[in-house]
């Protein structure tokens, strides 16, 4: 299946590859990785293929981030 993680965060230094680690970590096949930070704020949009249990597990690791707020999914 294919899913679309939408995150929000605190615009931090290494943001980006950390959530980057944490896909890679999962072993997951990345369609689409886009990033905006300004003003303080982040928004990371992910398109990824997995399973659905591999999803949510990874919704759940993004949330363990250090200065991430939200985190939603849904199928693509």
């Amino acid at each position: 299946m294919t899913w679309k993680f939408h995150v929000l965060a605190t615009a931090q230094r290494r943001l980006f590859s950390r959530i980057l680690q944490t896909l890679e970590s999962q072993m997951v096949v990345v369609d689409s990785f886009a990033g905006e930070a300004n003003e303080g704020e982040a928004c990371v949009i992910v398109i990824l293929s997995s399973e659905e249990n591999k999803a949510f597990r990874i919704k759940a690791l993004l949330y363990r981030l250090e200065g991430v707020r939200s985190v939603s999914v849904s199928i693509e």
